[in-house]
């Protein structure tokens, strides 16, 4: 019980209770079953509130699916009693994949919602404003849902990677498209901002050129003019860096003016929605994946998060935005597990440097006090009617 619960309590007491008697009770509340005291905001004796902005609106709403990977993984672990006697919680708001209003939620969550620290925050553009609150209150931020450059190639102390480099996946995606697939003439259509351009940026890398490379809006929702352009270049490729619905609205619009070229796409467009929104496009597209292929069940890693998710999130998606939530929120667990002495803030992330192969659903997390990468392997995925399976030409 913090001191305001506390006080309350007192204040309906029956007998007189002392300034000192009041302060010596509030210090023994803030120890914990098996962990040493904490002040820290957010962690009382029996728990700790991590916060989270996530899109449950707008045009990426879908990524909305990871607050229940993270609130399984959460149930889970306090299914097994917790971390030191703590009971863990989530407080999500929807950001509508909009910067103005995620820095509102991210500003809301630390001085209003006194979370501990973040986990699983959405979005390169949304996080990017985050960063104007999480910095100065040197908060914990456990997994920002991007690998934009803006994140992946800057090192803050008080931020941890989780997902590998857009710069790692572009250039998988553009030497897939050119040395496994030998496509001869390769399009790009790409989000107009740091998400987009950093993979971009990454195809370049793999030496993908000489055929348009075209940005949208992520408001847009007509892509017949950006059909028409690769049709009429000839390409016999596109590489497709965007979010879910223009992912979709571009795949139907190919098929709307029958242009039918090969389709490999950023794992951010890989939803299960696409294969009735797009199915004459969708089967046959080549995806960039950390996440197995949750078909996977002799996974260890993946039959643990199917069956939590069915158990303690029925009926939400057991989808790849849901296991982004879930690796996260096992990367900001161990992180827990690893603090010795008081929890603060500091010695949370001290406990978060110190996390060396670390295995979770989409790979393996080591930090340092220099360097939080996230995980540094992708591999292909090749949709098929109503699944995904690991790639092959």
């Amino acid at each position: 019980m913090g001191w305001r619960g506390l006080r309350a309590e007192l204040g309906r007491a029956r007998f007189p209770v002392s300034v000192g008697a009041v302060l010596l009770l509030a210090s023994c509340g803030s120890s914990s079953g098996g962990g040493a005291a904490s002040s820290a905001p957010g962690v009382t004796s029996n728990s700790i509130l991590f916060g989270q902005t996530a899109p449950q609106s707008g045009p990426a709403a879908q990524y909305g699916q990871s607050t229940s990977g993270v609130k399984a993984y959460f149930a889970y672990v306090n299914d097994q009693g917790g971390v030191q006697g703590r009971k863990l919680q989530l407080t999500s708001l929807d950001d509508q994949y909009t910067p103005s209003v995620a820095l509102q939620d991210t500003r809301q969550l630390i001085t209003q919602d006194n979370v501990f620290a973040e986990v699983a925050c959405n979005g390169t553009a949304t996080s990017k404003a985050n960063l104007q609150a999480q910095a100065p209150a040197n908060i914990p931020v456990v997994g920002v849902q991007t690998g934009a450059t803006t994140f992946a190639g800057t090192f803050r102390p008080f931020l941890y990677n989780v997902w590998p480099s857009y710069l790692t996946e572009g250039k998988l995606l553009g030497s897939y498209a050119k040395d496994t697939l030998h496509l001869k003439k390769i399009g790009v259509l790409y989000q107009n901002d740091d998400f987009g351009k950093s993979l971009l940026a990454g195809v370049n890398q793999a030496g993908v050129q000489g055929a348009p490379a075209i940005s949208y809006d992520p408001t847009q929702v007509n892509f017949g003019p950006q059909a028409e352009q690769f049709k009429s270049a000839g390409v016999d490729g596109v590489i497709i860096l965007a979010i879910p619905q223009p992912t979709i609205a571009f795949l139907n619009a190919l098929s709307a003016v029958n242009f039918f070229p090969t389709r490999l796409m950023s794992q951010v467009s890989a939803i299960p929605q696409s294969f009735s929104a797009a199915s004459s496009e969708f089967p046959g597209s080549y995806i960039g994946a950390f996440i197995p292929p949750l078909t996977e069940l002799s996974n260890p890693q993946v039959k643990t998060f199917a069956d939590a998710m069915q158990k303690y999130e029925p009926g939400k998606p057991v989808s790849v935005f849901a296991a982004w939530g879930w690796q996260e929120a096992q990367v900001a667990v161990a992180g827990l597990r690893a603090v010795q002495g008081a929890l603060t803030r500091n010695s949370y992330e001290q406990a978060l440097n110190q996390i060396q192969n670390l295995q979770t659903i989409g790979g393996t997390i080591s930090y340092s006090a220099s360097a939080h990468p996230g995980v540094q392997q992708m591999f292909l995925v090749k949709a098929r009617t109503n699944d995904l399976v690991r790639g092959s030409g």
